[in-house]
């Protein structure tokens, strides 16, 4: 099998994780805050060195990093934690999720709100400069963006955006699911939350993920229960991460992550990822009836190339590949809504989303090219 959907979820995983997964498990699966004895005591030590490897990485503050099941689930804590009014402006990309878009849809339904899309060039992909003028006459109350489209693998231009949404005093949220832990450039700097994906770019496991609180805004707690602390007061602890942990942690998966987290910090992720896309890119320009969907300058994209193929719905496409050649992409809208009409690509009901990781190499794209060839 040849996996080419690693923006889904990367795949295979280090070595070591498998490794240290069966450790843990036989070693380390207990209640973290729920025992005063030795291994339970030790796993909240692990639990406590995983934020604080977390944190690091844009310089926070470890007990700001909240873990969650899933960036959907840390999405909609922030989301539904933050305060709402009447007629709040918030703004987002074309390149957004669902995970990020449908909680805002709910939200407008409750409170009113406005939900404005940046817009970008159709060409080069640069935000357009109507933005100014957006934000001049719509003030920006919230801004939320990916940092990479799982889509197209385009690197968006959050930090500008976000720079000048604080001119106007505007709450920025990073969902870095797609790059967290790769993209070595990304900063606290104008950013409030970002948020992060265990099972995409950090390599670990499903069933970890979280956020990082980079403000000393206050999110309304979203689950209510258990923390391991302050049992006698029937209400949630109003300290962070207590506040936004109720129940059992996946003891499993963070402690997973922590080997994953040291891995990286050997593994050149982001250099393999532009090396395989420029290769992927030269190739898939050698064949005929490919249409690419990329802006003009080529170096804004990294990991992931969506195409379409003259004469093809992308879902055709995807079968044929994986049943004819075994190789595995993922086809479809990808559960983002907008983006499809910002590339023009409902004609084909999506497109075929090519993306690379790690453990990928030239051979594979070179087996993908023929399987294309053949079409």
């Amino acid at each position: 099998m040849i996996y080419l959907d690693n923006a889904s979820t990367t795949y295979p995983k280090p070595e070591e994780l498998y490794i240290e997964l069966d450790k843990i498990n036989r070693e380390l699966a207990f209640n973290s805050g729920r025992g005063s004895y030795r291994k339970a005591r030790e796993v909240s030590i692990l639990i406590d060195e995983v934020r604080e490897k977390i944190s690091s990485m844009v310089m926070a503050n470890k007990d700001n990093v909240i873990f969650t099941s899933s960036a959907t689930e840390a999405l909609n804590n922030i989301i539904f934690g933050i305060k709402w009014n009447i007629g709040d402006n918030v703004y987002i990309s074309p390149f957004e999720h669902n995970s990020l878009v449908r909680p805002l849809e709910r939200i407008k339904k409750l409170y009113n709100i406005n939900i404005h899309i940046i817009p970008f060039d159709k060409k080069s992909w640069n935000v357009k400069d109507e933005i100014f003028d957006m934000f001049a006459l719509k003030n920006p109350k919230y801004i939320f963006l990916s940092s990479k489209s799982n889509v197209t693998g385009y690197r968006l231009p959050f930090e500008k955006i976000f720079e000048l949404g604080k001119k106007y005093n505007s709450i920025n949220l990073l969902d870095a699911s797609q790059s967290f832990g790769i993209d070595k450039t990304i900063t606290k700097n104008y950013i409030d939350f970002i948020v992060f994906a265990g099972h995409k770019s950090l390599y670990a496991t499903f069933g970890v993920a979280g956020f990082i609180k980079l403000t000393n805004i206050s999110l309304d707690s979203r689950s209510f229960g258990g923390t391991g602390s302050d049992t006698l007061n029937p209400n949630m602890p109003d300290v962070s991460p207590t506040k936004y942990e109720a129940g059992s942690k996946n003891t499993i998966g963070i402690l997973g992550l922590k080997v994953s987290l040291e891995w990286l910090e050997k593994a050149n992720i982001n250099d393999k990822e532009k090396e395989l896309t420029k290769y992927l890119y030269e190739n898939l320009l050698k064949l005929s009836k490919i249409i690419i969907c990329l802006p003009e300058d080529k170096e804004k994209i990294s990991g992931i190339i969506s195409i379409n193929i003259d004469g093809y719905i992308s879902e055709d496409v995807g079968k044929i590949l994986d049943e004819e050649f075994d190789i595995c992409v993922r086809t479809g809208y990808h559960c983002s809504p907008y983006i499809h009409d910002f590339l023009e690509t409902k004609k084909y009901y999506g497109t075929v989303r090519i993306s690379l990781g790690y453990f990928n190499n030239f051979s594979d794209i070179d087996k993908l090219i023929i399987a294309l060839k053949s079409l």
